[in-house]
């Protein structure tokens, strides 16, 4: 017999050493990806952080260290910067005075090989800063090889309208929820968003392990924030899911699963 729980446990538990982590969704994936690599890299970890989307300067102000190197040098500077500096942004050339090139997404295992890292996070999905989003055809840029998926939405979004200005890609977004543009979005709907094979799940790796994130959120109610725990510890792929509030304070919930021995005692084994 098994049963599902959660248990508490880091941000940093969730990734280890050889992980590919792809970041996707919309309402705080930059955020969450330099917050992961500051949990591993506190952990001891050497962590490479990258997009695998064309990136806007700005957002890359947080980078606690950030190298233009093409594919070609990874080898000989990504290991020296990384003996120095334990959590390194790259980026492959600067075409613009606003824009970076991040890397194609079939380079990423040869970015976790050469650099030296322990861990590569790819921020793999753009949203103009919207709360949630649905992706289009070409979306995500999932980068091969990814062991791990975290897609990230903003609770922000519940009570307001199915509009461009809270959702990127709204139209994408109404097909996947069944519902009209403009649409008052509610609980229920920013979990489809961040759970369906349409949406938040779109083009996740069969192996891959899902947290998904749910940011602001301490701008719902403890009921809504209860359907939110019940639909994501009941989800067949979801190995464990992750939040944080408004000011970016980060809490992990891991899945357990318990199962019982023909003698009735009890295992527990943690997602």
């Amino acid at each position: 017999m098994t049963s599902q729980c959660a248990s508490n446990c880091s941000l940093a538990e969730i990734a280890g050493p050889g992980d590919i982590v792809a970041i996707v969704g919309a309402g705080g994936k930059t955020t969450t990806m330099f917050a992961l690599a500051s949990a591993l890299a506190e952990r001891g970890l050497r962590v490479v952080t990258t997009k695998s989307t064309t990136i806007h300067r700005p957002s890359m102000a947080r980078a606690p260290h950030l190298l233009i190197t093409p594919p070609d040098r990874w080898r000989i500077e990504l290991p020296p910067v990384l003996d120095v500096h334990p959590v390194v942004t790259v980026v492959t050339a600067a075409p613009t005075p606003r824009r970076y090139n991040g890397i194609q997404p079939e380079f990423a295992p040869e970015l976790l090989r050469t650099s030296g890292a322990d861990v590569l996070i790819v921020e793999a999905d753009g949203a103009r800063r919207r709360l949630l989003k649905a992706p289009a055809d070409h979306e995500p840029a999932m980068p091969v090889g990814a062991t791990l998926v975290i897609p990230v939405a903003c609770l922000a979004a519940v009570g307001r309208p199915l509009a461009e200005r809270h959702v990127h890609r709204p139209e994408l977004a109404a097909e996947v929820l069944g519902i009209k543009p403009s649409s008052q979005l509610t609980i229920d709907h920013v979990v489809t968003l961040i759970l369906d094979s349409r949406a938040g799940r779109k083009s996740a790796p069969p192996a891959a392990r899902v947290w998904p994130t749910l940011t602001a959120a301490d701008r719902v109610s403890a009921g809504q924030l209860a359907e939110v725990h019940t639909a994501l510890s009941s989800h067949p792929d979801v190995n464990g899911w992750i939040e944080a509030t408004a000011d970016w304070s980060y809490s992990v919930r891991c899945r357990v699963t318990q199962t019982r021995d023909a003698n009735g005692g009890a295992n527990l084994e943690v997602c």
